[in-house]
């Protein structure tokens, strides 16, 4: 068994590969540091494979307890970790290992379409995936709890809490106004790349959502987009051998 970690910067992530022939991932947890090497410790799988772009504090002590109760520790990083999809960045290693994972996640599971791949998490990262499989840029944009809470923390008068809206409606209410629109947004800009796609002559076939927030965008994304909880976790185990 192989245990899939995906460091983010506001959560540890774990899913369990079986010993299957096919990818078999168990559902996704969130772990605070010492639940995660606990869990690792209790499970004692053949192998850790991580995905991380912050802590590299926990990153050290998952290394150091894999060595202790020898289990094989592998770290990936975007620049080794080659696929059948074509960089497009010119320095490899200035992107996420975590958007790099989403983006070879998605190439196995939308093949032969021009695809949008969006991770809705700390920040909201949009991909642009063509057809023959080459990764033609991005953006990377706050995510929306971060804009809600930089507008609360700049500005004077505008006070009230995070929430995840059952509308976009204009609303009646400070808290509402920042929410809703911080999350219309988040929308607007996902649109807006699909129309940036069609000046480089790509009609965009499909979109895949993930992230904290990529559910609840879903209702305002349209039928091309589909969301995906396990997507980087798909990525990550293309890599479980190398």
């Amino acid at each position: 068994m192989i245990v899939l970690v995906d460091v983010g910067n506001s959560r540890i992530k774990l899913c369990q590969l079986g010993d299957t022939g096919s990818v078999s991932l168990s559902p996704v947890k969130s772990f605070a540091e010492n639940e995660a090497l606990k869990f690792i410790s209790i499970q004692h799988p053949n192998k850790v494979i991580v995905s991380a772009v912050s802590n590299e504090e926990f990153c050290h002590s998952l290394q150091q307890l894999c060595e202790r109760e020898h289990i094989e520790f592998k770290r990936l990083m975007t620049a080794n970790c080659t696929a059948d999809v074509a960089f497009g960045y010119e320095k490899p290693q200035q992107l996420g290992v975590d958007r790099w994972m989403a983006i070879i996640g998605a190439s196995q599971i939308v093949t032969g379409q021009n695809l949008l791949v969006v991770d809705a998490g700390t920040a909201t990262t949009i991909d642009l995936l063509s057809a023959d499989n080459k990764h033609l840029g991005g953006w990377i944009t706050p995510g929306i709890e971060m804009m809600i809470s930089s507008l609360y923390a700049n500005t004077a008068q505008v006070e009230g809490v995070f929430s995840t809206p059952d509308n976009l409606l204009f609303a009646d209410n400070t808290s509402d106004n920042v929410n809703h629109g911080c999350w219309a947004m988040t929308v607007a800009t996902i649109e807006f790349a699909q129309l940036q796609a069609q000046l480089l002559t790509i009609d965009i076939n499909a979109m895949l959502i993930t992230g904290g927030n990529g559910k609840a965008l879903m209702p305002y994304l349209g039928e091309k987009a589909r969301y995906h909880e396990n997507l980087i976790f798909v990525g990550m185990s293309q890599f479980t051998n190398s």
